[in-house]
């Protein structure tokens, strides 16, 4: 259950966490894959899926939000990472799958509309699943080969603050939600 002591100033976003086995294959892949000059390393514990986002949400969207996500009956999946990308844009090096499991879609869109349904708006591009490795990547990155394939079983999701405190980002996992078994 979300704390009453959070405070507009954190973000809530519902994610995807990964396993540690998983943290651990990415984490070893970006070290032997890409230059270690190649941008600025996402931390371990921000390695995650976003699949909704609330900047800023109040203490009433919470609560409103809380039993909409809780009667969410979606199965559970296994994703495969296999792909990966580059936004120049953002400057974000990310891996994903390809191609993403109809459970995964669903999921993320149906945690998108009930978080828009509290009045927290959803970005306008479309959800393409993915997990940020690197961050500030220069233009001149060179993707290495997809030449993996990590399959991983989700059986949950969470719902998850951030919020930055003396120049850190903090997460906290409020509320683990299950998918069933088919």
């Amino acid at each position: 259950m979300v704390s009453p002591t959070k405070t507009v100033a954190d973000n809530y976003f519902l994610a995807l966490t990964l396993p540690s086995s998983a943290t651990e294959q990415l984490i070893n892949w970006r070290a032997t894959a890409l230059p270690a000059d190649a941008g600025i390393p996402v931390a371990r514990e921000q390695l995650y899926m976003v699949l909704a986002w609330m900047n800023a949400p109040s203490a009433s969207q919470l609560v409103r939000l809380q039993p909409l996500i809780a009667s969410l009956q979606s199965p559970s999946f296994t994703l495969t990472l296999n792909d990966a990308g580059y936004w120049p844009r953002s400057g974000q090096l990310w891996v994903g799958c390809r191609p993403a499991p109809r459970e995964l879609l669903q999921l993320a869109d149906l945690l998108r509309s009930r978080v828009a349904r509290v009045g927290c708006p959803q970005p306008a591009f479309p959800f393409h699943p993915h997990i940020t490795l690197l961050r500030q990547v220069p233009a001149s990155i060179r993707l290495p080969g997809r030449d993996f394939s990590w399959p991983i079983t989700c059986q949950n999701f969470s719902l998850m603050s951030s919020r930055y405190q003396r120049g850190r980002l903090t997460l906290n996992t409020e509320h683990c939600y299950p998918l069933f078994d088919r």
